[in-house]
């Protein structure tokens, strides 16, 4: 479907829906996250013991000279300033969290100059392998790119150390790389569980936060609407106050008139761009997944006359679409929405045609609930192409029916899905 060539009125993200989604990203107090912190803490914490009983039972093999619990004393100094600066501040300052990952490299490094070229007798790194299983509460914490650096760091020093001594263990070589495996691949899991529960809080505040659109009137007026409407009445009022007081006098100067002439311009450009800006508009502009993947082609404001259930029907459909990311997909899933009014003197109720143009993304792989929603807009009917799919929606609402109140008669019926 071709794009419409009306001029398209540019929006800005309102930083309210900005500072939300860059809220999605920290489930520490919320959403669920402190239990997830939780249950990785524990889990690390099981991984930490089991270290250190690996390390009571290697300890009479050690031969004279270094011995492993200078490491364990330096990991458990890193641990408990971190864990008395966590409870005492609530929040780990970024220098301190500096500090306390350069700080691993002590424990790191004692461990592996303990147990260098020793193998051989069945003895491998441990507060080394211990401290990878530190870092697994401090991803779910923090994010996960930095505590995943230093845990692949880590997991590579130790199986550079084993490596270099295939020559004198041969195959032993394969316990001192399983042990550097276990500083990394604990945090590896961790780190897939914490995005993917980040990514799902997201897409549930994000579709909550929009929602809040359905139940504006037919022409909402918008954040960056509200501000540009302040802005030329404070322009308007500022000018008027000049003329009324006799700092300017009549007739206007050449820059007085020429003020006057660009804010009534202003003025008629925003009272004719308000028809458009319904509630729709609003909601694809201030969704963090709608916004750049979703246009809406509205030159009457068409979208305003649905229901509050029509309302929800359709932005729970344009989330769902977009919310489908095909494995292996080059092209990222785009929708363009088009709104053409009808007339039909036969019917009471107001009619328009809703066209939901989706490439990108196959029909068979889209959500089932996704046709559910649709056919609360309205009846409708599916045609497939090889590069997407293309929805055309017949939109009924009586005329009796305000937008916001109870759904529309027959509007919950489908047809092609």
């Amino acid at each position: 479907m071709s794009e419409s060539p009306r001029r398209e009125h540019t929006f800005r993200r309102p930083a309210r829906s900005a500072r939300a989604v860059r809220a999605a990203g920290d489930v520490r107090e919320s959403h669920g996250g402190r239990r997830l912190a939780t249950g990785v803490t524990i889990a690390a914490g099981f991984i930490i013991v089991a270290h250190l009983l690996h390390t009571v039972a290697l300890a009479p093999y050690f031969p004279p000279g270094p011995s492993p619990w200078a490491a364990w004393i330096a990991l458990a100094v890193v641990v408990g300033v971190g864990v008395v600066s966590r409870f005492a501040t609530r929040t780990l300052p970024d220098w301190l969290y500096v500090v306390l990952l350069v700080g691993l490299v002590a424990p790191v490094w004692l461990d592996v100059s303990a147990t260098a070229g020793l193998i051989d007798l069945g003895i491998t790194p441990t507060a080394a392998a211990a401290a990878g299983a530190v870092l697994m509460p401090v991803a779910a914490i923090r994010g996960t790119r930095v505590p995943l650096t230093v845990g692949t760091v880590i997991a590579i020093v130790l199986a550079v150390e084993a490596l270099v001594q295939v020559g004198t263990s041969g195959r032993d070589v394969v316990t001192g790389i399983a042990v550097a495996a276990t500083a990394a691949f604990p945090l590896v899991l961790v780190a897939l569980a914490t995005d993917g529960f980040r990514r799902l809080v997201g897409r549930e505040l994000d579709l909550s936060l929009v929602q809040s659109t359905v139940a504006t009137s037919r022409s909402a007026v918008g954040m960056r609407a509200s501000e540009e409407l302040a802005q030329l009445d404070f322009d308007a009022e500022t000018l008027l106050d000049d003329v009324g007081s006799g700092r300017i006098a009549i007739p206007l100067p050449d820059d007085a008139a020429e003020q006057a002439g660009t804010l009534a311009a202003r003025l008629r450009v925003r009272l004719i761009e308000g028809r458009t800006d319904t509630w729709l508009r609003h909601a694809v502009t201030e969704s963090a997944y709608l916004n750049g993947q979703v246009t809406v082609d509205d030159p009457v404001g068409s979208a305003g006359l649905l229901t509050q259930s029509q309302r929800d029907g359709l932005l729970l459909a344009l989330w769902l679409l977009v919310a489908e990311h095909p494995k292996g997909a080059n092209t990222p899933v785009r929708v363009h929405l088009a709104c053409r009014e009808t007339a039909d003197e036969a019917s009471p109720d107001v009619a328009f045609d809703l066209s939901i143009d989706v490439s990108g993304v196959a029909r068979r792989r889209v959500d089932p609930a996704t046709w559910d929603a649709i056919g609360s807009v309205g009846e409708h009917n599916v045609v497939t192409r090889t590069d997407g799919f293309t929805v055309d929606v017949s939109c009924r609402v009586a005329h009796s029916t305000r937008p916001g109140g109870p759904p529309a008669r027959g509007a919950a019926r489908s047809r092609g899905s």
